[in-house]
């Protein structure tokens, strides 16, 4: 049923025959495919979204020497990281492997919590995966995970609009700056039309990611390698952040913004699109696959024709998928992330997820072998199709299967190598410190950029020094 296609809680693509799994995480969820001739068992601890999809992938992981068994994670991340570490300061034997947020390699790796990746799995790992999510799983240049799955923000457009206001139809996907789409949208304004640009401004982890982006695109970071050190206040990186700053500011306050946009996350932009109050908005692959639902519902006025889909979007089939992505792209469409300047590369944000071994597993051998088997080619088509969390392996990205559900793939795959990628900043002290940053950054545009890049420098300097912890 390879077109099948919803959303899982955070919005993401994931087939049907996922979702009706998810309500029952708690206790053990995914159960192996028997039992090991030997009775062992891995343990598999993952986050709510993906734990259905994991529980196919680990039935197939399951051997004659043992079987793959896994267990749902609270649904807040917050709470899943506090679960883990207290399992792992408690000496959990029962503990396994864990699918750990790209945001706590270098906590978990520092803390002792998450032991290095064998030196052969490790070889096998940097050869097969993309360079971007690779960088997740590493810190100090050790490697503490295999990548799971991953993902990665995109430009998703009005392209019946833009094709009007540049007077000749769009044939290949655009490459904009920031000050291109400021353009746009101010042209749009002036002819009555949509005028805002949807980006994830409101004070959570989704400022903190578009403060990254654009600092990271402009060629500059938060820390040094160490992850001890913050480096944002000097030369290249303090350009680097004062330009990054005055385009949130430029954004946040353009004529024709949305008047809430200090509070939008990835829901509201994608509604404001919908809605037709936007021209363009950054946001994750997902849309793709609200927009097919919503539009054929007849929720998006500029979309009528695909109701006629109403009655094939639930359960759609690979053709019909393509039926329905050419309607759509008629006039709403994706390109790559928003450069700062002309010709380089942006540098998006990326997320997911990747597997570690607890260091208190008695099994760890047995627990890289199942990791091996949990991210194979087989297992990763499984995380796209099903869960809708882009795969970690190129080839994936040549898939015909994968394409029909995932026409913006390739762009997708493009975004994650190690030039147009970027990490959130790797320190141990990442939660507090994104948190400290959200802080100073909201409301975005009630602050002038050159001064408050000391401000942002000091709040991470308090998260590195553990201090001041509550904003």
């Amino acid at each position: 049923m390879a077109g099948r296609t919803s959303r899982t809680r955070n919005g993401l693509p994931a087939r049907l025959g996922a979702v009706g799994l998810t309500s029952a995480l708690g206790a053990t969820l995914l159960a192996g495919c028997g039992t090991g001739a030997s009775g062992t068992e891995i343990s598999v601890y993952v986050g709510a979204d993906s734990a259905a999809t994991v529980q196919r992938v680990a039935e197939k992981c399951s051997t004659s020497e043992y079987k793959v068994v896994g267990y749902g994670l609270p649904k807040s991340a917050d709470d899943a990281r506090l679960q883990l570490a207290r399992r792992i300061t408690g000496g959990d034997a029962s503990l396994d492997v864990m699918a750990l947020d790209v945001t706590w390699t270098a906590e978990f790796a520092q803390a002792g919590w998450a032991v290095k990746v064998p030196d052969d799995v490790a070889q096998r790992t940097e050869k097969r995966v993309l360079a971007g999510p690779l960088k997740t799983a590493k810190f100090t240049d050790e490697l503490y995970g295999v990548p799971a799955w991953t993902n990665t923000q995109l430009l998703w457009y009005r392209k019946d609009i833009l094709s009007q206001l540049t007077g000749k139809p769009i044939t290949a996907p655009p490459k904009f700056t920031w000050s291109q789409l400021l353009d746009f949208t101010g042209q749009s304004l002036g002819k009555r039309g949509p005028a805002q640009i949807g980006v994830t401004a409101a004070q959570y982890e989704g400022l903190t990611v578009w403060f990254n982006s654009l600092l990271e695109s402009a060629g500059g970071k938060v820390v040094d390698e160490t992850g001890k050190r913050v480096v944002l206040g000097e030369g290249k990186n303090r350009e680097a952040a004062v330009q990054a700053l005055r385009t949130m500011k430029d954004v946040a306050t353009a004529p024709g913004h949305d008047p809430s946009f200090t509070q939008t996350m990835e829901t509201e932009i994608r509604l404001g699109m919908e809605r037709g109050d936007a021209l363009f908005e950054v946001n994750w692959p997902f849309v793709l696959s609200a927009m097919q639902q919503n539009s054929a519902a007849g929720t998006v006025p500029f979309l009528p024709e695909m109701t006629r889909f109403a009655d094939v979007v639930k359960k759609p089939t690979n053709d019909q998928l393509k039926q329905m992505n050419a309607v759509i792209q008629k006039k709403f469409d994706f390109t790559t992330y928003p450069r700062i300047a002309p010709g380089v590369p942006a540098r998006p944000t990326i997320g997911g997820a990747n597997y570690a071994v607890s260091p208190t597993s008695t099994k760890k051998d047995l627990a890289w072998k199942a990791i091996e088997c949990l991210t194979n080619d087989e297992s990763e088509k499984a995380y796209g199709l099903d869960a809708g969390t882009p795969p970690v392996l190129p080839s994936l990205y040549d898939d015909p299967e994968y394409l029909a559900v995932y026409p913006m793939a390739k762009l997708i795959r493009d975004q994650l190598q190690e030039n147009t990628s970027s990490v959130r900043p790797v320190t141990p002290v990442y939660q507090a410190m994104s948190t400290l940053l959200q802080a100073k950054l909201s409301p975005v545009g009630s602050w002038d950029p050159d001064s408050l890049v000391d401000e942002l420098v000091t709040a991470a300097t308090k998260a590195i020094d553990q201090k001041g912890l509550v904003p």
